[in-house]
């Protein structure tokens, strides 16, 4: 793409200026760039408004005035009506009440500013937070003095460089800093439009970047001009789901998340990164990794130009998820195996043809990851460019057992075109379904509200919805089963064509989808390999047959006696070994189970022989009990006799769990052996329901009163009008705003590119919070962090504080989150169900993970009733490998999973004894489940209740426990499944008591 392509997505970022309610609004700072700067000699400023002069003088004085080929027609970006591309970008990207507002009933005050401060939530929009709008003219030329620091050797490198595409590496930096400056230097981040408090400045604008790639090759009309794309890798839960080990497990997971973030990676350098709608490139510090080698490594940026980058990056990123360092998330899955994106089209270039070039980067990220990276033999450019970014180091020691392990990968690979990672490549032309969205509104009877020029506009704005609402859904449905569906032959068990040296070959033990291609068989009943298996390894690796036991023993660690591994599972294994120094990351479940007792209780172990082993085991790297023990029975014993806690460490020990007072039972308790940890799996309620945007209009009319209360409006810069015109035109559009929706998409607000936008920078925002709970806080390890969904290890210890880390993580305060003078969105009124799956390090990882998942699905068909209010979902369901119990908590208030951990530490300290959930089942759930199941409960009928739960408390000698059972009846109902909360509670306090 040529320059004028990526100026005009630099005009886009700067179409408003960032500061747009200060100006109008005339607040302190609102004149900063028209003060210091003056006006911009090649333009005439008498018809612009005041935020449309302050932006243009900012453009020109930030970036324009020192290009060397300095463009001439930027000031009629300005100009309203004049048909730009930048002011069609503008009117498509719009969020909708917005858009009505604007640009569907046009009058003489449309376009008047309230003077109202609130920003409302986007999702709900009952949530709101004052901005303070008044802005430090000090604070506002810091911003502009890094922003010149920054850009102005860029742009004389560009200047004087032989650079092909200056502007596009130009763009790429803006890009990557605007929004982040803007919010170091403590500059309000406010609304888009002050009549529709709902999105941000920087979601509009960098939305409307995204929609110049639908508008560049537009004709002269507002009539969209693109592709919309998304690219999928089916049967993700088959991929990552199959693990015995948890580097398996990440291994899995982390695989999918780089092929694809590589074949995206190839388009946004290409086209640029506001092509990736979802997940965004915004905040995302996978891109920053990616964007400043780029950069450095085209010589548009210096270490020196890039360490201010990356002091502004990383102090935001840093006060977001409480990770200072964006490097630091490279070795985290967040890159979801769907992606969408928004590509011009060029001209010649149809649906095949751009679905051939994804599926040519596909394969060049596919040969990266799972054929270059495994083996550590890094040829390819993309690779090269990849490993360099996130500082990948691959050297090898070429010993006897990395020998072994790059020759059996090897082998794997010779099958890695034929596994089960296929990608589907779906994209939507808008030239082609013109008919199909004409017939869809005129089939909603939208010609019985709308006159036949506000249609044309409807048809246009209509675009972006029906292709992410509909046509995308549809298309799923229609290819699926006919080409991602079907598995190749060699899966179906009557068919088992597969090139292989033998056609009776067996499935992998630990997917079950893949046939074997090595068999790691076993000595007899022994945990040793057999002596033919030996005979192929050594023949596998070409090493002589002399004594190899220390080889063989290593390589148990990595291939357990008796398994048979099909290519994806070597090929997992490889990747994790050859980037494991790089990317710390759990090797086993034993890592996990012990991660925090290794990092924070760091027991003294005994000066004894007996001992020496122990000290060996907790001082190394990788956790093994079996290989260090032999069997649980001696580790335990090992635990017991070995280990003192010191008294220095109690105090922070002590706050962690939450405990008042210390005792020996306690200490023994947490000094002991550790053979569980927990899956977390966790998904957002009614997500799919959010990211289709079904938001009822009716419920932006809850925001009307207060604008029309609070906000004193700014007058027309064309006529002043009385304040009732421009109260009644208000009024007029909200309402309007609801009828169009009402009779288009069944009362619910049309997806549109600001939101979509809005929406994936909230869900990346929280995935980074989400991993610093994880693993920062509680000691953990990020399988999987969409923002939406995620999947994590952690430690007994850290289970309950990490669920209620992560659901504040995703609920926010009163529905934001707050960094510096900056509000984020919190997907509210949402919130996450949780499936906990207590497992040992002894199970098969994939029975658990595969349990962990039902149980997931049971927890989402939840319903919590009580006195007036009925909720769903919103739950945590707790089960165990060691028991057929399961539990379900409400998580929209934490006070039931702080009485769990109140209960639990009182069990570890010997006060609470272990037996009251079976003197409760046995002798009082009866009678409870008689009266807490009646939702018409009298107060007497409560308190009789109370005394019952009180009395099986004190006989267990939980009395200091009675105050926190003064809870709210709740009848749950799953399926036919009915309960409450006391039994609920009780039976989670049976699954978590002696876990540890």
């Amino acid at each position: 793409m040529g320059d004028e392509f990526f100026l005009y997505k630099i005009y886009a970022l700067f179409h408003d200026s960032p500061h747009k309610m200060t100006v109008e609004m005339r607040k302190n700072g609102g004149n900063f760039f028209r003060k210091n700067f003056g006006t911009v000699n090649e333009c005439s400023s008498s018809k612009m408004r005041a935020h449309e002069c302050e932006a243009l003088i900012m453009l020109y004085n930030l970036i324009l005035r020192d290009l060397r080929n300095k463009p001439s027609d930027f000031c009629k970006i300005y100009k309203k009506n004049s048909k730009t591309k930048v002011h069609k970008a503008d009117v498509l990207a719009s969020e909708y009440n917005r858009w009505v507002l604007n640009y569907l009933y046009i009058n003489n005050t449309s376009m008047s500013f309230f003077n109202y401060s609130n920003f409302h939530n986007l999702f709900n929009p009952l949530y709101y937070t004052e901005v303070n709008y008044d802005i430090s003219p000090k604070d506002l030329k810091e911003f502009t003095d890094k922003f010149k620091e920054i850009t102005s050797g860029v742009i004389s490198v560009l200047n004087n460089g032989n650079i092909s595409n200056p502007i596009k590496y130009l763009y790429f930096l803006i890009y990557t800093i605007y929004e982040p400056l803007w919010i170091y230097y403590n500059l309000p981040v406010g609304v888009e439009d002050s009549r529709a408090p709902y999105y941000t400045i920087f979601d509009h604008l960098y939305a409307s970047a995204s929609i110049i790639n639908w508008v560049y090759y537009a004709k002269n009309t507002y009539k969209p001009k693109g592709f919309y794309v998304v690219i999928d890798i089916p049967g993700v839960q088959e991929i990552i789901n199959s693990a015995r080990k948890a580097s398996d497990y990440w291994a899995g997971s982390w695989m999918l998340s780089m092929i694809v973030w590589l074949t995206v990676w190839q388009l946004i350098k290409e086209y640029g990164p506001d092509v990736l709608l979802a997940p965004t490139a915004r905040f995302n510090p996978l891109y920053y990794a990616m964007v400043l080698n780029y950069l450095q490594s085209n010589g548009i940026i210096n270490d020196e130009v890039r360490k201010k980058i990356e002091d502004v990056l990383n102090t935001i990123l840093g006060e977001i998820s409480g990770i200072y360092d964006y490097k630091y998330f490279i070795k985290e899955a967040i890159i979801p195996a769907t992606v969408s994106l928004i590509l011009p089209k060029e001209p010649g270039y149809c649906s095949i043809k751009i679905e051939n070039k994804i599926l040519e980067y596909y394969r060049r990220a596919y040969n990266c990851i799972v054929k270059e990276l495994p083996t550590g033999n890094v040829s390819s450019e993309l690779c090269e460019e990849f490993v360099h970014a996130f500082n990948i180091s691959l050297v090898r020691d070429n010993n006897k057992f990395d020998i072994v392990i790059q020759r059996l990968v090897k082998m794997a690979e010779t099958y890695a075109d034929r596994i089960l990672i296929r990608p589907a490549i779906y994209v939507m032309d808008i030239d082609e379904i013109g008919d199909e969205i004409e017939a869809d509104l005129k089939d909603k009877g939208v010609c019985n509200i709308l006159n036949t020029q506000q249609i044309e506009k409807v048809k246009s704005q209509y675009v972006f919805h029906y292709i992410t609402t509909k046509l995308y859904r549809e298309k799923i449905k229609e290819r699926y089963k006919k080409e991602i569906l079907p598995k190749p032959e060699w899966f179906y068990s009557f068919k088992r064509d597969f090139e292989y040296k033998s056609e009776n070959w067996e499935y992998c033990t630990v997917c079950g989808n893949e046939p074997a291609i090595f068999d790691f068989t076993k000595k007899n009943n022994e945990d040793e390999y057999s002596d033919f298996t030996k005979e192929e390894i050594l023949k596998l690796a070409q090493l002589p047959k002399e004594s190899q036991d220390e080889l063989f023993k290593g390589l148990k660690i990595w291939f357990k006696p008796g398994e048979k591994l099909g290519p994806l599972c070597i090929i997992k294994r490889g990747l994790y070994y050859t980037l494991r120094q790089k990317l710390k990351v759990f090797r086993s479940t034993d890592d996990v189970a012990y991660s925090y007792y290794k990092e924070v209780i760091q027991p003294e172990i005994k000066d004894l022989d007996e001992c020496r082993d122990l000290k060996a085991f907790l001082s190394a790297e990788e956790s093994d009990v079996y290989a260090k023990f032999g069997n649980p029975v001696e580790a335990r014993k090992k635990f017991s006799i070995c280990t003192e806690i010191d008294d220095k460490k109690l105090s922070y020990i002590q706050k962690d769990y939450e405990v008042s007072e210390v005792n020996r039972a306690f200490k023994d308790a947490i000094r002991g052996y550790r053979e569980f940890y927990a899956i977390i799996k966790a998904d957002v309620d009614n997500m799919t329901e959010t990211v289709r945007a079904e938001i009822k209009a009716e419920k932006y009319l809850d925001v009307l009163p207060k604008l029309l209360k609070y906000g004193d409006f700014e007058e027309s810069l064309q006529r002043r009008s009385p304040k009732s015109r421009q109260c009644r035109s208000l009024i007029y559009t909200y309402m309007n705003m609801v009828s169009v929706a009402n009779t288009i998409n069944e009362g619910y607000v049309l997806m549109t590119p600001t939101y979509r936008v809005a929406l994936s920078t909230a869900m990346i925002l929280t995935l980074l919070r989400d991993i610093k709970t994880v693993e920062v806080d509680n000691h953990g390890q990020i399988i999987y962090a969409g923002g939406d969904d995620l999947v994590a290890l952690v430690p007994i210890d850290r289970l309950i504080d990490t669920l209620i880390g992560l659901e504040e993580n995703f609920v926010g305060k009163d529905g934001f989150f707050h960094v510096r003078n900056w509000y984020i969105h919190a997907i509210s009124p949402n919130g996450r169900s949780f499936s906990v799956r207590i497992a040992n390090i002894a199970d098969f990882m994939t029975s658990e993970i595969q349990r962990a998942t039902e149980l997931l699905n049971k927890v989402k068909k939840v319903r919590w009733v009580s006195v007036g209010e009925a909720r769903e979902k919103f739950s945590v369901i707790f089960s165990s490998s060691r028991s057929n119990y399961e539990s379900i908590l409400p998580m929209w208030d934490y006070k039931y999973l702080r009485l769990l951990k109140k209960m639990w530490t009182l069990n570890l300290s010997n006060i609470l004894s272990s037996s009251v959930y079976e003197d409760y089942e046995k002798g009082f759930k009866e009678l409870v489940d008689g009266i807490a199941n009646n939702r018409r409960m009298k107060e007497s009928t409560y308190q009789l209740l109370k005394l019952l739960i009180n009395y099986v408390l004190i006989r267990n000698n939980g009395k200091n426990l009675t105050s926190d059972f003064e809870i709210e009846n709740k009848v749950l109902e799953v399926s036919d499944y009915k309960s409450n909360i006391f039994n609920e509670i009780f039976k989670a306090f049976r699954i978590m008591r002696g876990v540890l």
